[in-house]
């Protein structure tokens, strides 16, 4: 029961830090407010962040799920528990961070909660009722791998990055191709089609967002998103062995 208390409070104090930086906000100043001071280039449009109501929707259901696994007497591994609860942790740090414009720190704090994730994520074994019951934790770590990009594009235009004398379009051109692999990989892998849809969500979101104003980076993303959806529907499951629930 132990365990179920602290999944909740994590969750709960992850909501609560989240609407305070929407409705408070938190160092006086939104998100959104600090992110569009810059013209980044990997940028979806704004609809896209409301992705966080469908994470928050299931992650509630994940711990629903896990509640009633503890009253049918099924062990609750501590493992997954204190991966919640460090990823929790860690992005209640981030959205301080990046509000109080310490975006080094942000960057470098989301990196670590992405590793967090992936070892939460790994501990799902890859038969069909698990990864049933895996779907919050893979939709939270495919926008984390997509928060992943947009706070690198951001950093490197705050730091002025050069672009090695490439335009700002070809770099976000290379992000969404790196953002495919993973998807992709993810798909081929561990048969993780919601992942791949998180990154079409995405992409569609940088499509509308820079329009004709940036062609290259545009088509880079419809055409992309097809891939996806070519993977998604086509691409063969690999007979991986089934990973142990740690």
């Amino acid at each position: 029961m132990f365990k179920i208390i602290l999944l909740m409070l994590f969750f709960i104090s992850t909501v609560i830090v989240k609407l305070l930086s929407i409705l408070l906000p938190i160092n006086g100043q939104t998100s959104g407010e600090i992110f569009n001071r810059l013209p980044v280039f990997f940028t979806p449009a704004n609809y896209v962040f409301y992705i966080w109501i469908v994470i928050f929707i299931l992650l509630a259901w994940w711990i629903w799920n896990i509640m009633k696994d503890y009253k049918s007497s099924l062990p609750i591994p501590k493992k997954r528990v204190l991966l919640y609860g460090a990823s929790s942790v860690l992005y209640i740090l981030c959205i301080f961070s990046w509000h109080y414009e310490l975006f080094g720190y942000a960057f470098g704090i989301l990196t670590i909660l992405l590793s967090c994730l992936f070892k939460l994520y790994l501990t799902y074994p890859l038969d069909d009722i698990n990864r049933k019951n895996r779907f919050p934790i893979s939709l939270l770590l495919g926008w984390t791998f997509i928060s992943f990009f947009i706070n690198l594009s951001y950093l490197l235009t705050f730091y002025e990055f050069d672009g090695f004398g490439m335009t700002k379009s070809l770099w976000g051109v290379i992000f969404l191709t790196i953002a495919t692999a993973i998807a992709l990989h993810f798909r081929y892998h561990y048969f993780d089609r919601l992942m791949s849809i998180v990154f079409i969500w995405t992409f569609i979101g940088v499509a509308i967002h820079h329009n004709i104003d940036q062609l290259l980076l545009t088509a880079a993303s419809l055409f992309l998103s097809c891939v996806l959806i070519v993977g998604i529907i086509f691409l063969k499951k690999n007979r991986a062995k089934k990973s142990p629930v740690l």
